[in-house]
């Protein structure tokens, strides 16, 4: 329980000056009339984009995992809302940990495949909003003095560009290295292990796979357009005149900040950067601190409602004492002969 607590103590930290920081930058007092204003017709129909675009992430993770398993598309959808849901309430991402464990209590689901299911979708997601935001930068209506920030969004998007390349470049490498013998020698006596790494290897490969590649890549961008969606009409639900261009731009950082420590929830970092996405279009600083407090609770309230519903019908029992042994399973692979 302490070591837990020592690892999500910098994103505490990170949240805690966050949200200070941005207490006393900004009026709340606008803030707070802005949220009254709200459209509701905007912000449901930004809930319902919500919900296609977990169906279509849902569909998508199916396809990357075995298709002799017969685990579905509306169990591993449950999944994935319990899993959101307790990201977003229990530090460490505690939520990832669990949808690994009820993934791999799944027929014909191993450990690797669902690792590497979870890693075949963070590439694709990181390609698609690496795309996106290439395909409306020249549209951005940015104006001169904060040319610096686009200039620093390029290099940044530089830097994810390599990474991926370099993972793109080590793929096979890596799939070999997973089947090879020698590998199986340096590890003679657990076959499981052997068994994982051949799984992993294996989930690998189906984002390339001939028959499945349009499926996947076309899911993947039907779920980013849905998230692109929710923040133009949120915008549109705050008055906010800003053009598609900016919905883009939005989802891209917001989605990047979140990989940086915080809170469950991503409490303060995303506020900022939202906040801080808008402003250089001219929205007033209180509008635009009401629209990452309104785009915050849209992502996090229906999926966490739906996730705790979803949990409380599930079969799946998740003590704490199971994500702790689920947080190392190699360690648990290792104990079993």
């Amino acid at each position: 329980m302490i070591r837990s607590l020592a690892r999500s103590a910098p994103g505490f930290v990170v949240t805690a000056a966050s949200v200070a920081l941005l207490w006393q930058l900004i009026p709340w007092t606008p803030t707070v009339a802005s949220l009254r204003t709200a459209d509701p017709l905007f912000v449901a129909l930004a809930i319902a984009c919500l919900v296609a675009s977990l169906v279509a992430k849902t569909v998508r993770w199916r396809l990357l995992l075995p298709e002799s398993a017969p685990v579905t598309t509306r169990r591993l959808y449950r999944i994935l809302h319990i899993s959101f849901l307790l990201n977003n309430v229990l530090p460490a991402r505690l939520g990832d940990v669990a949808r690994v464990a009820m993934t791999t209590r799944q027929p014909g689901i191993r450990l690797g495949h669902v690792l590497s299911s979870m890693l075949t979708e963070r590439v694709t997601d990181t390609v698609t909003l690496l795309l996106c935001f290439l395909a409306v930068s020249p549209f951005l209506p940015v104006p001169a003095r904060y040319e610096g920030w686009k200039t620093a969004a390029w290099v940044i998007v530089a830097a994810l560009a390599a990474a991926v390349a370099l993972g793109a470049l080590f793929r096979g490498r890596l799939r070999s290295v997973a089947r090879s013998e020698r590998l199986h020698r340096r590890l003679p006596a657990n076959q499981r292990i052997r068994a994982e790494a051949s799984s992993f290897a294996d989930g690998l490969g189906r984002l390339f796979r001939r028959e499945r590649v349009v499926h996947i890549w076309g899911w993947s961008w039907t779920a980013w357009v849905g998230a692109f969606a929710i923040n133009y009409l949120l915008m549109r639900a705050l008055a906010i005149d800003a053009p598609l261009a900016v919905a883009v731009l939005l989802t891209c950082t917001t989605n990047l900040a979140m990989l940086l420590p915080s809170s469950p929830g991503a409490i303060g970092v995303f506020h900022i950067a939202a906040t801080a996405s808008l402003l250089p279009f001219g929205v007033p600083e209180a509008r635009a601190l009401s629209f990452a407090i309104l785009a915050h609770l849209v992502n996090v309230v229906p999926v966490s409602l739906i996730g705790a519903a979803l949990l409380l019908a599930s079969r799946d029992r998740l003590s704490p004492a199971l994500l702790r042994r689920e947080a190392s399973p190699a360690a648990q692979a290792l104990g079993d002969d």
